[in-house]
């Protein structure tokens, strides 16, 4: 109706002049923020401007807003000009202010965001909404909420700069809201959503993240109403206005591109020869010019339909092998002499037309520039003959002749490699937009010919100063000499003639390369005979394993001798043969709950120790396991002091999730295990048994790290660690900061680009940084960074803080991974220490001893600290023997009087000691309940969720309730500071910019995903409650997997229900509960046969998989009477665990294990029991309770329930035989076995990738 009436108004519009036309008011003084009330310290006004401001020391948390006093706003029109930068700002208006304390307004907000598509856009300020119409769009918003845009406006090819001064404009009638910058229109939406706002007060943000600044002024407002309101509502709506060419974009567009040079006069034409046009037989052309004076530069350009080789002097340039990937060289000067030059190229077809082109422009030193272009006048020969390639050659005889094919633009082939399909980068361009530290320089130093060379991905120096880098894939190892001229570095590229590539990890050593390839081995390179080239690889001992999450850096360690080798989390150790020392004592997956894997499969079955470090000797060939628990570390470096780093990444499908782990830099300290585990099992950074990072720095993919010792830059970058990250291209300078006997670091943006995929960089004996960009077969470069402003680059020398501790933890890192009499008592003391480096050294050293030599010390230790660190390493390296004594000492820390750490260790003591050393008895149970109980809630997010998973998996009573009270009234989520990052990558950044502007609850989902292991105890109200809010959360944004895990998650929950709760649930399940079959069911075909796991797993490989059946497995499942006790796919009875998420925990032989075997292995969830009854009888099956009765069901399915009162119950034993019968595939043949066990993977989807081809 409204919508009615806003069109019959609009028509009157027509026909009705405004009346009591509304004066604008200003809403600012100019001198101070009178009329206007904000939280203190972050506005003030300056040159007659209303400025917000946050800084690092002084953060928004939330966001914050001004707010104006003059009472709400309804209808209206609000103008005011704006600038900002750091972070995305906007104009909330029709809000309501809900928090008081920190100006916190829930609302619409036309957004000012530098992102294209969002500046000028709406969005829906803590409303759940999130964004509601983008810039450009024309959105209609029904009483169901569904948005939905009905057509584009605005003008696409407005530019808008966020530190420029932009007028916006706001007009807001009834349900339909225009906004404007400039004047032209941004978004138009009509709001009929159930949380649309009428009225409200207005307000100026300044957005929580990183610092940022706005600047408002010339603020002016006026309410609208009858007549008025439908004219300038219309009229805003109708405004076609388009946006006027700056100043700016227009000298932008005039900038000419890095290749114009060869689309100008005198252009290049395609050629190719008159007879046989189409033929394959290759083509052999020459031409001769001349250079008359010194040259100066030469840039070169050719390609061919479909390959040629050029050759300039006789020398071999380059071969361009697809007409659309061009050879480009924009220092062809080498190539060039002055005087007589011959071209030669050999070119040839492969099918349909053919054509070469070839532009050579030479620059002498008076300026004057001479091009050579591809012509019909050049010689062609059908056949080529000694020497042909040199300019004594005598081509009179060569008399065939070329014809044009078309210019340089024109037919199928456009500009190849700069407008066409190629998608080469201009490097010269994205030097140009490079951003570097002040005072630095970048220059482009070689551009890589892709189809010769590759993509270069690792770098190292030789014993002469000169580089080495290799490809990723198969294109060999080069070596690059970059010398000075009076103008410009001179570059020499060789090929070496040694037969390896692929390398992720270089290092020089000993007169020796040490080369680690990715997926195959390490190798000791070297040269025998003494001529300059490597002719022997030796194999030194390790594993060919891993792809890009496989073998990786190489480099000296700090005693000169050793090296540091390291792996990502799918590379294999080293053979343990040459395992001679583990400096971290155990690993295991020690997760206290099951995890979910990662819901697109990623990574499932690969456990602990993930990615590792270890210390290689040369001369014993023998390896020492340092540094455990890495998802893909790439490279690692030493800062001056001997600390190694390394930069781990993130799983970028992971975001929102409560386990997703940022890129960080770590201090891979001896013994250390940074916690990777597969899915959802990663570890905290805050558990005992771990360390904290050094800084996290947010997504991205990590490549290369190198140190800042050598380089010929200021003191600050000497002692920085250099991190690449080849997603955002950005090399991090992280600035160190010692923190105990460790580190923490500060990241600075030192140099980045877009598009700069980051690949290695290196120090060279010159001082300067080198880099590459390049990976995954993408346009490959040279970089170079050198300083170049005033600041002394004087080798840095002396201490720093923190010296004396650091020498302690190295003392004590010397007892990791070996047994000294020595140990305990030098390293006992340091458990209580406050600092988490030293305490976490002296808790490894003592795990390193055997565990009868300090046990019972745990046990009578007085302080609290050191009986939490000892009580950890205890769980880690005891026996079930100690669980008793263990516990006991437990019980005797007060939470109450525990710091937050301490608090957080104890949860984490507990949790290992269940994990490892056995369940509590009951009695334990409940005194350990007693003692947690009460401290949740805590004020602390992280203590939460530890109390919700202790006191989850030891099932206490009111855990449940008091979970649900926290996921329903959560406060606001935790928002990183990822915006400024996210802006370097339009794409991947703008999945983490939609997800910062709508934060998934993650604290309140790591509740709900560890509540989903209690099966009893929930209301029907605590049910609901729950999977609203799963339901809730898997709309807001987040990586490829946070949307299917909450999937998961849902109907992981709704497989425990019995069929009445969930068809209870159904009306917010979406669940089409029905579990009854619908179609035939047939008794199997067989043969059957008595089938073990190692024969019936012949038959369910994934290849013999992909050719199942998915309509006769689900027949089977049926048919044997899997669907009697096990839900699947929404089909089949409650007695059992739901199977339908099987596919999301288990792989094939684990499923045929427990079928086959049903006995070895038995969920505590569906144990059978023993029942004895008081008047005698024994009943043994799935027990549950039902009011005052004890429900028995028997292993026979076909068999009726059996009910027993509770208080005819004498006593309930666990029972050691599965529910299941033993031989239930008996009846199966091959075949059924196989779609039988590929329907349990499938999901019950018939389109999963089990039967993909």
């Amino acid at each position: 109706m409204r919508k009615y009436i806003c069109i019959l108004l609009a028509l009157l519009a027509f026909t009705t002049s405004p009346v009591n036309a509304q004066e604008f008011q200003s809403l600012f003084n100019g001198k101070d923020l009178d009329g206007w009330a904000g939280k203190e310290g972050f506005w003030t006004v300056k040159d007659g401007a209303i400025v917000g401001e946050t800084t690092k020391e002084k953060p928004a948390k939330p966001n914050t807003f001004l707010v104006w006093q003059g009472g709400e706003v309804s209808d209206f029109e609000f103008k005011a000009t704006v600038r900002f930068k750091g972070n995305n700002s906007g104009i909330q208006y029709r809000s309501q202010l809900v928090d008081p304390i920190n100006f916190a307004l829930k609302g619409y907000q036309a957004d000012l965001h530098p992102k294209r598509e969002y500046f000028g856009m709406m969005y829906g300020e803590k409303t759940g909404r999130g964004i509601i119409a983008q810039r450009f769009q024309r959105v209609e918003a029904g009483t169901k909420g569904k948005p939905t845009v009905v057509t584009e406006i605005g003008d696409k090819k407005q530019e808008l700069v966020d530190w420029e001064w932009n007028e916006i404009r706001i007009v807001a009638v009834g349900n339909r809201m225009v906004h404007q910058i400039n004047g032209v229109n941004t978004i138009d939406l009509t709001d009929d959503h159930p949380q649309a706002f009428s009225k409200g007060v207005l307000g100026l943000q300044l957005h929580a993240g990183p610092p940022m600044r706005v600047e408002f002024k010339d603020l002016k407002y006026r309410p609208l109403a009858g007549d008025e309101a439908t004219a300038v509502l219309k009229a805003a709506v109708e405004n076609k206005k388009k946006a006027s060419a700056s100043k700016k974009s227009a000298a932008k567009s005039k900038k000419p591109g890095r290749y114009d040079w060869v689309s100008k006069k005198p252009a290049p034409v395609w050629v190719w020869r008159t007879k046989n046009p189409t033929g394959n037989e290759p083509i052999y052309l020459r031409k001769k010019f001349e250079v008359s004076d010194p040259i100066k530069a030469a840039r070169l350009y050719f390609t061919c339909d479909n390959r040629a080789t050029f050759w300039i002097n006789g020398k071999e340039v380059g071969t361009a092998t697809d007409w659309g990937n061009p050879v480009i060289q924009s220092n062809a000067k080498k190539f060039v002499q002055t005087g007589v030059n011959q071209i030669a190229i050999q070119a040839k077809n492969n099918g349909g037309v053919a054509a070469f082109i070839l532009k050579l422009e030479v620059e002498t030193t008076d300026g004057k520039k001479q091009s050579i272009i591809s012509s019909p006048d050049w010689k062609l020969s059908d056949s080529k003959a000694k020497g042909w390639k040199l300019a004594s050659f005598d081509d009179s005889t060569w008399k065939l002749k070329l014809k044009k094919m078309g210019n340089f633009g024109s037919g199928p082939w456009g500009k190849p490699g700069i407008t066409s399909r190629s998608g080469r980068v201009d490097l010269a361009e994205l030097t140009e937009t490079i951003t570097v530290a002040e005072d630095f320089k970048v220059e482009l130093l070689y551009e890589v010919p892709g189809n010769e060379q590759g993509s270069w991905v690792s770098l190292a120096t030789d014993g002469k100063g000169r580089l080495l880098a290799s490809d990723q894939g198969d294109k060999g190892l080069y070596r690059i000499t970059v010398s000075e001229d009076a103008e410009e570095p001179q570059v020499e590229v060789e090929k070496l003639k040694i037969d390896l590539s692929g390398a992720q990890g270089m290092v020089w050593h000993n007169d020796a390369l040490y080369f680690h390839r990715n997926g195959g081995n390490l190798f000791k390179v070297t040269d025998t005979n003494g001529d300059d080239q490597f002719d022997r690889a030796e194999i030194l001992p390790s594993e060919r394993s891993g792809g890009e999450h496989g073998n990786h850096a190489v480099i000296v360690a700090e005693d000169g001798e050793h090296l540091y080798v390291i792996g990502g989390n799918h590379a294999a150790l080293p053979p343990q043969d040459s395992i001679v020392r583990s400096h971290v004592p155990t690993w295991d997956e020690d997760l206290l709950l099951p995890r979910e894997w990662d819901a697109n499969g990623h990574a499932r079955g690969r456990l602990a120790p993930g990615g590792w470090i270890s210390k290689f000797s040369p001369e014993t060939k023998q390896h020492e396991i340092i540094s455990t628990g890495y998802r893909n570390q790439y490279d690692i470096a030493l800062n001056r002091f001997g600390d190694l780093f390394t930069y781990d990444a993130d799983m970028e499908w992971d975001l929102g999730t409560p386990w997703y782990r940022p890129t960080r830099i770590n201090c891979a300290v001896s013994g250390s295990d940074y916690g990777w585990r597969s899915g959802s099992g990663k570890w905290p950074e805050y558990y005992e048994d771990s360390l904290p990072a050094v800084v996290n720095i947010g997504p991205g993919c990590p490549t290369g790290v190198i140190s800042g010792q050598g380089a010929k830059f200021p003191a600050k970058y000497q002692d920085a660690i250099f991190a690449l990250d080849w997603t955002f291209g950005t090399i991090y300078a992280i600035h160190l900061t010692p923190d105990g006997a460790g580190y923490r670091g500060e990241q600075e943006a030192f140099c980045y680009g877009s598009p700069l995929p980051l690949t290695d960089a290196i120090i060279g004996h010159d001082g300067a940084l080198y880099f590459t960009i390049g990976g995954r077969g993408t346009q490959s470069a040279l970089f170079r960074i050198t300083y170049v402003g005033k600041k002394s680059t004087k080798l840095v020398s002396g201490e720093i803080a923190g010296a004396e501790a650091r020498k302690l933890r190295r003392g004590l890192e010397a007892y990791h991974g070996k047994q000294s009499p020595a140990a305990v008592k030098a390293a006992w003391p340091h458990l209580s220490s406050s600092d988490r480096w030293l305490r976490h050294a002296a808790r490894v050293a003592i795990e390193s001893q055997p565990v009868d030599q300090w046990a019972k010390r745990v046990f009578t230790e007085k302080n609290s600290q050191a009986k939490i660190s000892s009580a950890v390493a205890l769980a880690r390296m005891g026996n079930k023997s100690h669980r008793d004594a263990q516990i006991a000492a437990l019980l005797k820390l007060n939470p109450a009087e525990l710091s937050e750490s301490q608090f957080l260790g104890l949860l984490r003591a507990y949790a290992l000691s269940f994990i490892r050393l056995g369940k509590p008895t009951a009695a334990q149970r409940e005194q350990i309940i007693a003692a947690l109980d009460p401290h949740l809630p805590n004020k602390n997010k992280n203590i939460n969720t530890e109390l919700v998973r202790v006191l989850v998996y030891l099932e206490a009573p009111n855990v449940i309730s008091k979970s649900i009270d926290l996921i329903t009234n959560r406060g606001e989520p935790e928002v990183p500071d990822w915006t400024e990052l996210a802006g370097r990558n339009k794409n991947y950044g703008g999945r983490v910019l939609a997800m910062l502007e709508n934060h998934p609850p993650t604290h309140e989902v790591n509740y709900a995903f560890m509540l989903r292991n209690l099966r009893q105890g929930w209301t029907m109200d605590q049910r609901r409650s729950y999977i609203e809010f799963i339901n809730s959360a898997a709309k807001y944004p987040g990586g490829n997997s946070y949307a299917k895990f909450l999937g998961n998650l849902r109907d992981e929950v709704l497989g425990y229900l019995s069929n009445t709760d969930r068809a209870a649930l159904a009306d917010i399940s979406g669940e089409n509960f029905n579990p009854v079959p619908d179609f035939e069911i047939t008794a199997p075909q067989g043969p059957g046969k008595t089938w073990g796991i190692a024969e019936a797993s012949k038959h369910t490989t994934r290849n013999k998989m992909r050719t199942a059946s998915f309509e006769n497995g689900r027949n089977l499942f049926h048919a044997m009477r899997c669907a009697a006790c096990h839900r699947f796919d929404g089909l089949g009875g409650d007695v059992g665990p739901d199977l339908t998420t099987v596919k999301n925990k288990f792989d094939a032989r684990y499923i045929l294990e427990s079928i086959i075997e049903p006995s070895k292995v038995i969920s505590d969830q569906y144990q059978s029991s023993i029942v004895v009854t008081e008047d005698g009888r024994t009943l043994t099956g799935l027990v549950s309770k039902d009011g005052d009765k004890v429900i028995v069901y028997p292993a026979d399915a076909k068999a009726k329930p059996i009910a027993v009162s509770v208080e005819n119950v004498e006593e309930i034993l666990p029972s050691s035989i599965s529910q299941m019968p033993k031989s239930m595939l008996n009846a199966l043949n091959a075949d059924e076995v196989r779609d039988l066990i590929a329907y349990l993977l499938s999901g019950g989807d018939p389109k999963s990738r089990v039967y993909k081809k």
